[in-house]
């Protein structure tokens, strides 16, 4: 019964998750230390998630802020901990590679360069977060690689000038979760230091599941007459159980359970973002951002596996405006130099000496521009484009003897390098005070991450594939927005047609090219006002992706639910005081790895939420109460790529559970 009234109620266009209160790009975004312009690129879709959602909301991660729009979702959920660890941003439907082509930026600078299996949003302190910047589409212009299906630019800038605060909260939750968190900021006229710390902590929904992690950050930010500053260090240590999977019949019988109870993955590590920006006359200014990172990730797995990397950019560009007859060009003008050094140990057990080693270098060099040209108020475009250089070279040793299995040897050095280059067009058109158009067409790209060519690297054999490709994808999206009143309506429709896209493909254990592929699909949002006090929100997405070619033309590409839609009712009962009732759906889709469309489909699911959100005496108070029913459901399932049928693995994810949150501002 529940099923056949969520359906009704999905496909109802109406509006969802206002958890935050999102804006399209048609006002002006002010960034600090990002490659974007103040008006972002004409043509593509944009959300801002201010400090003040982020505070309101009933969430406990940036990942669940994110995915609160239509045609973004959260993917590799499977671990159940909550927090967003583990999870990763789905942006237009690429499953298990959704982390390789959704850029995660601090303040306009990749997070993780050259490995993306190392990005975790669960490390930075959600209250060090000013605004978060949200655009769906090919990037590639300015972010280069693993921007084809989007971007996510956090924003951690406290602008000088502004008044010293102390913020704390505590948050308290279902299966031992914990969280404690402090941040201040000191400013004067010219100079700002704003410091963020957490610990979290949970013993999570399945066994051998528990969470412990702890996260810090540091920011500097200076102001003169015609120069500002910043410097952003941010560390965390984080230690995680790995329960591993249920089977169709455990699935049943123990879905709490675990198969894997001594398992585990241990990561720490520093960043350090840094920027200064000079302004040289009017309209004319020069910036310089740069990063250094070192991530380190130790797994006991079944296998012990030890890896480090170490990233360099530098990125310096030339911002400056003109007019020409009335008609505004913003341009701006940039290289990137990035260096990556990876070293990954493989032993049998903790202690032992290396199977294999892995060692590999990535080195990136980019020349990219973009100019915003306004011809009226009504009408603007964008162009821009980017050649992209990249050296990869890599090798792994053995040592004979110290594996227990297996047919491993010497594999020598290998180099690669495969330029790529993107571009984009963008045009809007506002047609009256109520309508909006616009739409862009491109090119993207995107190299495989270390991991990928690596694949699983261990087993039986060499199965490292390091002269992977690149993949390619040209993008066209249009959308319309109508603002009228109480009524809010924002549509985009959008196709994308890659070849060599990068995949691990059955049961080889190494990724591959893909054969040619495509996705397009619809994404729409839309509120309604009742009362000042009342609305009611809709997101839905309709997607489709699949082989074009090859010997699986026309077979649907795996992880992909082809509906997903909220509905949500906001209610402001009270001054103080509002509520929110969500239903979430997501329709079935094919297993991870079932490319043949053999396997037997992953179910779809619903979620009801119930959400309270309210202000005594200066502290800010929020509760969730999340799948009310006390469902016991899963997201993520792996079919077999043996040919046996009904051979899957399903990571399952917490029944009826609640959030408390309380913080305060001083």
């Amino acid at each position: 019964m529940w099923n056949i009234v969520v359906i009704i109620l999905a496909s109802i266009t109406l509006d969802i998750n206002l958890r935050v209160n999102a804006q399209s790009l048609n006002e002006e975004i002010i960034v600090q230390s990002s490659k974007l312009q103040a008006e972002g690129i004409y043509g593509a879709e944009t959300y801002i998630i201010n400090k003040s959602d982020i505070q309101n909301s009933t969430s406990d991660s940036v990942v669940d802020l994110i995915t609160n729009f239509p045609g973004i979702k959260k993917q590799f959920d499977i671990y159940g901990t909550g927090f967003g660890v583990g999870s990763r941003i789905d942006i237009r439907g690429f499953a298990d590679t959704a982390r390789d082509n959704t850029a995660i930026l601090i303040n306009g600078q990749k997070l993780t360069l050259g490995d993306m299996s190392l990005v975790d949003l669960s490390i930075i302190p959600v209250d060090s977060i000013q605004k978060i910047e949200i655009t769906k589409g090919n990037n590639s212009v300015l972010y280069g690689n693993n921007s084809t299906a989007g971007t996510v630019n956090i924003i951690t800038d406290t602008l000088p000038g502004q008044k010293d605060s102390l913020f704390t909260k505590f948050v308290v939750g279902s299966f031992g979760k914990f969280e404690g968190a402090l941040s201040g900021t000191k400013t004067s006229e010219s100079f700002s230091i704003t410091g963020n710390t957490n610990f979290i902590s949970t013993d999570g929904f399945r066994r051998n599941n528990a969470l412990s992690q702890r996260n810090g950050n540091i920011e500097f930010k200076g102001i003169t007459e015609n120069l500002s500053y910043h410097l952003n260090v941010l560390s965390h240590n984080q230690f995680l159980e790995l329960p591993g999977t249920r089977t169709p019949v455990t699935l049943r019988s123990d879905p709490r359970g675990t198969t894997t109870p001594t398992q585990f993955n241990q990561r720490n590590g520093y960043k350090a973002f840094y920027g200064l920006s000079y302004s040289l006359i009017n309209n004319h200014e020069v910036v310089v951002d740069g990063s250094y990172s070192f991530d380190k990730s130790q797994m006991n797995s079944g296998e012990y596996m030890d890896t480090e990397i170490y990233n360099y950019q530098i990125s310096p560009r030339y911002l400056f405006q003109y007019k020409v007859n009335q008609i505004k060009f913003d341009n701006i003008v940039g290289i990137d130099l990035i260096y990556a050094n990876y070293y990954s140990d493989r032993m049998q057990s903790d202690g032992n000496y290396y199977y294999t080693n892995y060692k590999m270098t990535d080195k990136t060099a980019a020349f990219y521009f973009n100019t915003n040209v306004t011809l009226d108020s009504e009408n603007k475009f964008s162009v821009g484009a980017r050649y992209h250089g990249n050296w990869f070279r890599a090798s792994n040793s053995v040592t004979p003897g110290a594996y227990y299995g297996g047919t491993f040897t010497d594999k020598s050095a290998e180099s690669v390098s495969t330029p790529q280059f993107a571009y984009h067009l963008g045009y809007e058109h506002k047609i009256n005070n109520h309508n909006t158009i616009s739409t862009k067409v491109g090119r993207s790209f995107r190299y495989p991450n270390l991991d990928e060519r690596i694949g699983l690297g261990s087993g039986f054999t060499n199965f490292a594939h390091f002269a992977l490709g690149p993949q390619k994808s040209h993008d066209f999206e249009f959308s319309h927005k109508l603002n009228y009143e109480k009524f809010n309506i924002a549509t985009t429709l959008y196709y994308m047609r890659l070849r060599s896209e990068i995949s691990t493909t059955d049961n080889s254990f190494y990724n591959r090219n893909l054969a040619p592929t495509e996705r397009y699909g619809v994404e729409n949002s839309i509120k309604y006002s009742f009362l000042d006090n009342l609305n009611i929100e809709n997101d839905f997405t309709l997607t489709q992706s699949k082989f074009r070619g090859g010997n699986r033309n026309g077979n649907d590409l795996p992880g992909v639910p082809a509906f997903v839609d909220s509905l949500q009712i906001n209610y402001l009962p009270f001054k103080n005081i509002s509520t929110y009732f969500n239903v979430y759906y997501q329709s079935s889709s094919r297993p991870i790895n079932d490319f043949a469309n053999y396997q037997i489909i992953q179910k779809g699911y619903h979620t009801l939420n119930l959400g309270f959100t309210g202000n005594y005496k200066g502290f800010n108070v929020s509760l969730a109460l999340n799948n009310l029913q006390d469902k016991i459901y899963y997201n993520y399932m792996v079919g077999s790529g043996s040919g046996v049928y009904h051979s899957a693995s399903y990571y399952t994810l917490p029944g009826f559970n609640t959030l408390l949150k309380i913080s305060k501002e001083f």
